[in-house]
């Protein structure tokens, strides 16, 4: 037990066996004070049972005859605040017997005459205790010796939470608990769980021994009354100046803990025992007195909106609470906004609000549900800003044209979003109009206008063409990452069609600007720009990143990532990412059992996504992977519509360089040079005026030299280089490795294969040695003399051409992977065949595997 601090000689609560062996040996009267529950009669009981033991006669101060027997003696009262003038002054010459030992018990209040009147008898010389609620310690020690065993600490914090730490009712609740769980259940947590009707059956015993005025008081107080003189004077119907009276027999009872809340197990049972009607009252009283003077009491007015009470001050107090709370936490004003419903606010009033907290938590069906309510009434005042939220919605959806049209109709202050609506689909002309549209009325800006404008803006100074092309990037990298760090400190709250730190990371992409899209995406993550709903696109473009630079650890973690920060399946938008770099990971590991799994799901996602021009990356990444996999018919639509979006825009370069990449990795992997050329030709024209695009022209034309044999290691490694430096670490390292595959000079061969090794560890080619090649491995790619396999009955090598043997690809495919020729994998695939003897290949396969698991 504990207790509160003591004058000068007074022992404190909860005194062990020890102590109480003391207290029973001591001289003096013995006084015991605590509030109901603390335990004081259980003290009588173990100070009487210490005497009877002596064999001193232990007489109760109540019911007893007070003739005092020869020698020693002892006398317990109980509840002495209760005792009547005639008892106690009976008590009074027994208080200073020389051979007596009074024990007085008694509540901290009511203090009656009779009361004072002994202890003013006893004088400041007393022997105290003052009882108090157990600590938690207490607590976990009666757990202890009630079930056995040692309790989980959930289960203390429950029941020293739920009794307020009275020892009457921990000791009950702990009983009843080890009765039900035969100690396994016991350690269970008790919070949540149905008050045991033994316990409760005590409790409502407890509550019936209080008088109505005082048990009134706890009533108020459970249903949410503050501690407040006024506010309960008003509830119970008394004046205000006895409330502190009727306060403090409430806390001499126990049930009222110094805190000001009463205990909850109790409040359980009392709220249960009193007609549910009668606490909706009393709550909707309360409600009413702290909303008159001012107060926002919304605790009680969301327990009046659970129980389905209609009370009007209730709903536009959840209404306001709702509007106060949307730019922080767009969860709870939801949950508000429904609680103001369920207290009769009406719903359509509440449904674009509701709408717009349900798209800012991530919940883009609810969001369009409620949306539409709005949007089907014409009368409705938040008309325009439903629509804004569908709009939003919908742009993630991949339905731009649509959305376009939605942010027009939320009005000139959402011109931006329409605007770069309009952009994405092709329509640059009506774009301009939106944004040159006059916006007289609209008064002063705000930020997410503001910032909806620069990423138009940034758009549109993307799409110059000609000799105003690389100045256009250039602004607009510079225009988007403005936008961005303008909408940091409000893009949590704001609906928007994509964010600005999405659009320069894209831009970054198509221009070899890597380094200016990672960061502005990891300041973007950090701020959490966009809220839940962004956060997958922004991990899924940094995992973009991750995979052209080859680092395909990294970009599938920033993909699980992606996948668990969604609030459900990815949007079609972002799904569409998703997929294509499930596609490119597969191709660029060579596993092609993955990339025919990952190829169908992708089908999938772009037929669920219309092209825009946005998407063009992930639609790059597919049609150099139906090339792979002989399906390139299947993308032929989407390339069309691509290529006529583009050309509705003027064929900006920007945006149509990386996809004329992927129409010549294309035609690389499928051997057609025709096909090559002509995106050979585009690359060409733009490098006039892009760097980027002039090294992947530099790598287009170094690729058709390889295609025909004609091999430059200087022109390769160079390019090698300059695909690295633009964030085609990968693509470089295989230009370099195709290379060596197909050089007939060893020396040169040795170099291009050492290029390829080291660009695709990040290093740069210069730092690898002609010699390094022949060094580790001979012409032939197999294991340099003297250096013996590390395991089993092949090398290193063989082991890497045997897993991918098994994996089931053909020698080219592993030659390409491998960086050596499709007829050294041959001679690998010989030689392993004789050293295993097997003679055919589904035996050579076999014996394969048993190798490979030996090894692993």
């Amino acid at each position: 037990m504990t207790a509160a601090p003591c004058a000068p000689g007074t022992a404190t609560a909860g005194p062990g066996h020890g102590r109480v062996r003391d207290l029973a040996t001591g001289t003096g009267p013995l006084l015991v004070r605590g509030a109901g529950g603390t335990g004081k009669t259980r003290l009588l009981a173990e100070l009487a049972a210490v005497w009877a033991r002596a064999g001193v006669p232990v007489l109760d101060g109540r019911t007893d005859d007070l003739t005092l027997p020869p020698g020693e003696f002892a006398v317990v009262v109980d509840d002495a605040h209760r005792l009547p003038p005639e008892l106690a002054e009976r008590l009074v010459p027994l208080l200073r017997h020389p051979r007596g030992h009074v024990v007085l018990a008694f509540r901290p209040w009511p203090r009656p005459a009779p009361l004072g009147a002994l202890l003013a008898e006893v004088g400041a010389d007393r022997r105290s205790v003052l009882l108090g609620p157990a600590d938690r310690a207490q607590v976990a020690e009666w757990a202890r010796e009630r079930l056995g065993a040692a309790p989980a600490p959930e289960l203390v914090d429950a029941v020293a939470a739920q009794t307020g730490g009275l020892p009457g009712l921990a000791h009950a609740l702990l009983t009843a608990l080890a009765a039900r769980g035969r100690g396994r259940d016991a350690t269970r947590p008790a919070a949540g769980r149905p008050v045991p009707e033994e316990v409760a059956a005590r409790v409502r015993a407890e509550l019936d021994a209080v008088d109505d005025d005082t048990r009134g008081l706890l009533h108020a107080v459970a249903a949410g009354a503050p501690l407040d003189d006024d506010v309960l004077g008003g509830v119970l119907g008394v004046p205000a100046d006895e409330v502190a009276e009727l306060l403090a027999a409430a806390r001499a009872t126990g049930l009222l803990q110094a805190g000001g809340a009463v205990v909850p197990l109790v409040a359980s049972v009392l709220l249960g025992s009193v007609p549910p009607d009668v606490t909706r009252r009393t709550r909707r009283r309360v409600l009413g007195l702290l909303v008159d003077r001012g107060e926002e009491p919304v605790a009680l007015a969301r327990r009046l909106a659970a129980d389905r009470v209609r009370d009007p001050q209730a709903a536009a107090l959840l209404e306001r609470q709702g509007d106060a709370v949307l730019a922080t936490d767009p969860a709870l004003a939801g949950e508000l906004w429904s609680e103001a419903v369920a207290a009769g606010a009406a719903a359509p009033a509440l449904a674009t609000r509701r709408a717009q907290a349900a798209a800012l938590t991530g919940d883009l069906d609810g969001a369009l549900q409620w949306a539409d309510v709005a949007l089907a009434d014409p009368a409705a005042a938040d008309r325009p800003r439903a629509a804004a939220v569908t709009a939003t919605v919908l742009a993630q959806r991949g339905l731009l044209a649509r959305a376009a049209e939605l942010y027009l109709l939320a009005g000139r202050e959402r011109a931006g979003s329409a605007a770069l609506a309009l952009l994405a689909t092709g329509a640059a002309d009506e774009a301009a109009t939106v944004l040159e549209g006059p916006r007289a009325g609209l008064g002063l800006a705000s930020v997410l206008s503001v910032g909806e404008d620069l990423m138009a803006q940034g758009v549109v100074q993307s799409l110059r063409t000609g000799a105003e092309a690389a100045d256009g990037i250039t602004a607009a990298l510079s225009t988007l990452t403005r936008s961005a760090a303008l909408l940091e400190p409000v893009g949590r709250t704001a609906l928007l069609p994509d964010t600005p730190a999405a659009l320069a990371a894209l831009v970054g992409l198509h221009s070899g600007e890597l380094p200016v899209a990672e960061s502005v995406l990891q300041r973007a993550v950090a701020a959490d720009l966009g809220g839940p709903s962004s956060r997958p696109r922004h991990l899924l473009l940094q995992a973009w990143i991750a995979m052209l630079a080859g680092r395909m650890t990294r970009a599938r973690e920033l993909m699980t990532q992606a996948g668990a920060v969604a609030c459900g399946p990815l949007e079609p938008r972002d799904d569409v990412f998703l997929q294509a770099m499930e596609v490119g990971l597969a191709r660029r590991s060579g596993d092609a059992a993955a990339l025919v799994t990952a190829w169908v799901r992708a089908r999938e996602a772009v037929v669920r996504h219309p092209v825009d021009l946005f998407t063009l990356l992930p639609l790059g990444e597919l049609v150099v992977a139906a090339a792979r996999l002989r399906d390139g018919e299947r993308l032929r639509s989407q390339l069309a519509q691509a290529q006529d979006l583009l050309a509705r825009l003027g064929d900006p370069q920007l945006w149509a360089v990386p996809l004329h990449w992927s129409g010549a990795q294309a035609a690389i992997i499928t051997d057609d040079r025709d096909g090559l050329r002509p995106h050979a030709a585009a690359l060409v024209a733009a490098a006039r005026t892009s760097p980027y695009a002039a090294t992947l022209a530099r790598a287009g034309r170094t690729w058709l030299q390889v295609l025909s044999d004609e091999i430059d290691p200087s022109a390769v490694v160079a390019t090698a280089e300059e695909l690295t430096a633009v964030g085609l670490g990968w693509d470089g390292s295989r230009l370099a490795g195709q290379a060596a595959a197909r050089a007939t000079d060893l020396r040169a061969r040795a170099a291009l294969l050492a290029c390829a090794r080291s660009v695709a560890d990040g290093a740069g080619c210069e730092s690898a040695a002609p010699a390094a090649g022949p060094a580790a491995e001979d012409p032939e790619g197999g294991p340099a003399p003297g250096v013996p396999a590390p395991r089993g009955q092949l090398s290193e090598r063989e082991r890497e051409v045997a897993r991918l043997v098994v994996a089931g690809q053909t020698y080219r495919e592993i030659g390409g992977q491998l960086y050596i020729s499709a007829k050294t994998v041959e001679h690998h695939v010989s030689r392993m065949r004789q050293r295993l003897g097997a003679g055919t290949r589904s035996d050579l396969l076999a014996r394969l595997r048993a190798e490979l698991a030996q090894g692993a």
